[in-house]
């Protein structure tokens, strides 16, 4: 544990590893990045993300950064594995208006020069097995979209942060954060006390905590999200990995599905809303199924 830092960066999820790894490719080393849980799976969102990648965006830039992420991903490595899974994203029309917001879509793509196509019903099933093509009017197929192996990311651009003089330090909980004059003094953790120019949170949904020990209100507001695994189906049995199929969104019912071997995972944003307080919410260690 070192004693001072030019910058500390309170946790180890995607923006924290991320940051470091950015600020590390520029030439910085003296960084510090702390977290509560351990590393790289440290309990927070980034461990629990479904990982969909998907590309078309209505806005150029947004659009930009996901294919540049994409990018990242693909160069990314963690014990001889490839952190993304390049299974293409499908995006169904159970609608007229969707399936008109389809081709709006699609237009978009080819503006922004994305691969991509509008598919027919059949189509969609073959590339997506399990799928009722008699419930679709079509789908927008996207080739180069996917699903991220977010906690084997950080994990790679940890390694490769720390290889160019950042710190990766897991299991630490920081208890405040000094200010003085205004400015940033010193982090306090439970290992001890950091003294450092500058504190960047990237604690997601304990964001609010940590603001409020450096007088800073952070408006976030964490929100429970439902997201299920189905028992293992016959029509799944044998496949050759944990992702094969493309990564399936119906936002006509705010549904997402993706794969997990013999399983599939289904996220829901159409449920009544559940917010929690970010001091409710239990540490890892008090964590089920962690």
């Amino acid at each position: 544990m070192k004693d001072s830092a030019r910058l500390v960066i309170i946790g180890a999820g995607i923006a924290g590893c991320s940051t470091a790894w950015h600020l590390a490719k520029l030439g910085w080393s003296d960084i510090v990045v702390l977290d509560a849980g351990p590393l790289p799976r440290t309990g927070g969102s980034t461990s629990h993300a479904p990982g969909g990648v998907f590309s078309t965006l209505p806005s150029r830039t947004l659009s930009s950064f996901a294919r540049t992420t994409i990018e990242l991903l693909k160069s990314l490595e963690w014990e001889g594995q490839s952190c993304f899974h390049p299974v293409g994203g499908l995006e169904l029309a159970y609608t007229a208006e969707r399936w008109h917001d389809l081709h709006r879509k699609a237009g978009l793509a080819r503006a922004y020069g994305i691969d991509g196509e509008l598919v027919t019903p059949a189509r969609a099933k073959e590339l997506s097995p399990l799928l009722d093509q008699t419930k679709v009017l079509g789908a927008f197929y996207t080739p180069n979209d996917g699903i991220a192996r977010a906690v084997e990311a950080c994990a790679a651009m940890a390694e490769q942060a720390e290889s160019q003089g950042a710190i990766f330090i897991g299991d630490t909980e920081v208890s405040g954060i000094e200010v003085r004059n205004g400015r940033v003094a010193a982090v306090e953790s439970s290992r001890g006390r950091i003294r450092c120019e500058m504190v960047l949170c990237a604690a997601g949904i304990w964001g609010p905590l940590i603001g409020a020990m450096a007088g800073v209100p952070i408006p976030i507001q964490p929100m429970q999200h439902i997201y299920a695994k189905t028992e293992p189906l016959p029509e799944l049995k044998g496949e050759p990995g944990e992702v094969v199929h493309p990564l399936v969104r119906h936002q006509d019912s705010s549904l997402y599905i993706r794969q997990h071997g013999e399983r599939y995972g289904i996220g829901t944003y159409r449920h009544e809303p559940l917010p929690v307080g970010p001091e409710a919410i239990a540490k890892h260690k008090d964590a089920k199924g962690m």
